[in-house]
């Protein structure tokens, strides 16, 4: 054997090629699981967190399906001669009603808003005689 004659390791056997194909496949394959895990969490979270237009949406929709079945709804539409538009006219009252009073909160106080006393809810709106003013003003605005 001359001096630059080295011996050559063996070539790995074709069982070990493939045991090390397959662990880095099973790697890959492990985070790509995390990483869409990850996404999908993050989707779900921003989707749970209530955000201020998506919050201020809601109570509005909830005011529309439920102030139309109110006695003082109807009675004040009639002091207001119109009676019978109801279905025209709930959806301006419900955005005069909530916009501005949702306006002022912040979006944490608007995310514990559910969590708080009715009591609390009230002085966080401003309040009854506040919210009274609001609904005056409100009808008296759908009558012009």
């Amino acid at each position: 054997m001359a001096a630059t004659d080295k011996p050559t390791a063996p070539d790995p056997a074709p069982d070990e090629l493939r045991r090390k194909a397959r662990a880095k496949i099973r790697t890959i394959r492990i985070w790509a699981f995390v990483v869409l895990a990850l996404f999908a969490g993050f989707g779900l979270l921003s989707n749970c967190a209530l955000s201020k237009p998506k919050a201020k949406q809601a109570v509005v929709d909830s005011c529309v399906k439920n102030v139309p079945f109110s006695e003082k709804w109807q009675a004040d539409l009639k002091a207001a001669g119109l009676e019978g538009k109801s279905e025209q006219l709930i959806e301006s009252y419900c955005v005069c009603m909530w916009n501005e009073p949702l306006e002022k909160l912040s979006e944490k106080q608007i995310q514990s808003f559910g969590k708080i006393s009715p009591q609390e809810q009230l002085e966080l709106l401003g309040g009854t005689q506040a919210f009274e003013a609001r609904d005056k003003q409100c009808v008296a605005g759908l009558a012009q």
